[in-house]
């Protein structure tokens, strides 16, 4: 049935149904809009030059989603999502309200395409409403809304949900206008979320369930083009194409397990807290498949049971969307299996709900009808107590490690916060036990970061040899470039402490053949002024600037550097090792 022909049939209903979802989704999460900048948002967003120098981002345009040295081994490639973080910064500054907004914007936006995708694939309203009303009051969509870093999986499925809308009514109804809507609107959805290359798997789903085959063939392949096409672009950027050389049929069973944890997620969205540990994962592997042999089952009978489980049969593409870190030996991030991954696959809970109270009699309504109001209470208590864990990065940290003490990846972020506070024996405590705690660990390996931060806290603490040859071990041994820029960061700063400047500029010059940052050419800068050098410090301080124009904390240092003062920089404003976030 067409979306305009139903939208006409019951249109009082419409009307009143999405101004309610939206009334429910801003409500929700309206206390969001007061929390701080969170985990990654520091070095995605707070300090980013790409955000906040349109110059910037459109030199590195072509770059990874995370600008080197930090999170090197995340290989993403997002220019969108940072686009949409350019316009907040333009919009509302620096203050973080302004991008939780967005995200609370954009989740209600989704939201209201979840009820009209299913309103167009079932033809009935209420039906639609209550699929969109659990999407809605999904606990685990916390996450993603709350966390300003959250916002690929939200762009995502906007981009998806309009692009399978599209295609939908293009299958019902034909027309090229919609086709073109559909190319039109998944090609930006690539640049949102490279996830989005199994939108022709979504896409080839909707037309078997639809039975359109012989419209579907060609589109089909147009689409299955463009994603090869974005794959082996986006492999190039990024630096992503030898990640699945580490994929092996050993780890099929790890798969089978993720798609339990998953199954679990979606049906029963109800945890301790929103964060999964690998230690959960491996601790209840017999949980994982019985769940998963559960959801496969659910999908068998929904494909055989085809005018019984319409609303599933709809929700059933978008699981695909998970396909791409269903093995978490091969996604970069941690944990690999994540919450908010489950997104827009969550719609297949409320698709499920509805279609087994629909095929409840007449005497079991009530029932139902009091099932379902108890359940709405139940997910609104629980997604309002997930949005508190996001509030800033205490309540996130110190609360998760009280819960998952023997997750050695938390100790980290909390150790780098400890040292930006000046807080530095219980940073370094933090990062010993953080150490210990992950040593044996097969999903993450925090040793070198931890030796990283360690050596960079033990420059400040006054013992600056151990914290150089820690640096320099990491150095020798580490695999990564981002690892090695790091290490040879702080050597430099190690032989400046001591007015060993030419040693000082010799790191400095190794590590701008790994990459260069504003960071780089400052402490360069500082190093060839405290030598008296002054025109090189002032080409240093240019550089650092092209690279990151909001560098005003040293706009004395610049006036310093014109002026070419007789004092010596270096006495007058003594530098200790920065701490940097991601280090």
């Amino acid at each position: 049935m067409a979306l305009r022909e139903i939208a006409a049939s019951s249109r009082k209903l419409c009307i009143l149904l999405v101004p309610l979802l939206l009334v429910v989704n801003l409500l929700l999460y309206s206390g969001t809009l007061g929390f701080d900048f969170l985990k990654d948002d520091h070095v995605l967003v707070e300090n980013n030059p790409r955000v906040k120098s349109g110059k910037v981002f459109l030199d590195t345009l072509g770059k990874r989603f995370f600008a080197f040295p930090d999170f090197a081994f995340l290989h993403y490639w997002r220019p969108l999502t940072l686009l949409s973080y350019r316009v907040d910064y333009l919009l509302w500054g620096e203050t973080p309200n302004g991008f939780h907004l967005a995200n609370v914007l954009i989740n209600a936006a989704v939201t209201v395409l979840v009820f009209l995708f299913f309103l167009a694939w079932g033809g009935r309203a209420v039906p639609a409403f209550l699929v969109a009303l659990w999407f809605s009051l999904f606990p685990l969509h916390a996450e993603n809304v709350a966390w300003i870093s959250g916002r690929p999986d939200l762009l995502a499925a906007l981009f998806v949900l309009a692009a399978a809308l599209a295609f939908l009514r293009f299958l019902d109804a034909g027309g090229t206008k919609f086709l073109l809507f559909t190319f039109l609107l998944f090609m930006p959805g690539l640049l949102v979320k490279e996830n989005l290359v199994v939108f022709p798997i979504i896409a080839l789903i909707m037309t078997l369930m639809r039975g359109r085959w012989r419209r579907g063939r060609l589109p089909l392949a147009g689409l299955a083009l463009v994603s090869a096409v974005f794959a082996l672009m986006h492999a190039i950027i990024s630096g992503s194409g030898g990640m699945l050389a580490r994929a092996s049929f050993s780890q099929v069973p790890i798969v089978f397990q993720a798609i339990g944890v998953y199954a679990r997620m979606i049906l029963v969205p109800i945890f301790p807290d929103p964060y999964f540990t690998m230690v959960q994962f491996e601790s209840r592997p017999l949980e994982w498949v019985v769940w998963a042999l559960l959801v496969l089952f659910i999908l068998a009978i929904a494909v055989w049971k085809k005018d019984r489980w319409v609303y599933t049969r709809g929700a059933m593409g978008f699981l695909v969307l998970m396909v791409p870190v269903l093995n978490p030996v091969l996604v970069p991030s941690y944990p690999p299996l994540a919450m908010r991954f489950v997104y827009l696959p969550a719609v297949m809970g409320g698709a499920l709900l509805v279609d087994l109270g629909m095929r409840l009699g007449r005497k079991w309504k009530p029932v139902l009808m009091a099932v379902t109001v108890l359940s709405g209470i139940a997910l609104y208590w629980v997604n309002m107590v997930y949005q508190d864990y996001f509030r800033n990065d205490e309540a996130f940290y110190a609360r998760l490690i009280s819960n998952h003490p023997s997750d050695g990846s938390l100790y980290l972020p909390l150790a780098l916060k400890r040292a930006n506070e000046k807080r530095y024996p219980e940073a370094l405590n933090l990062v010993r036990r953080g150490v210990e705690i992950s040593k044996n660990s097969r999903w993450m390996d925090v040793r070198e970061m931890a030796a990283l931060l360690e050596a960079n806290l033990l420059l400040v603490t006054g013992e600056p040899e151990a914290g150089f040859h820690r640096a320099q071990r990491i150095e020798r041994e580490t695999t990564q470039d981002g690892m090695r820029f790091k290490a040879l960061m702080i050597m430099a700063k190690y032989h400046e402490m001591r007015k060993e400047f030419a040693e000082s500029l010799a790191e400095l010059d190794r590590a701008e053949k790994l990459g260069s940052t504003a960071e780089l050419f400052l402490q360069r800068c500082l190093v060839l002024a405290r030598m008296g050098r002054w025109r090189e410090a002032q080409i240093a301080m240019e550089q650092a600037r092209r690279l990151n124009p909001d560098l005003t904390d040293f706009s004395g240092l610049s006036r310093l550097l014109r002026s070419r003062g007789e004092s010596d920089p270096g006495e007058a404003s003594p530098q200790p090792a920065p701490v940097r976030r991601g280090e």
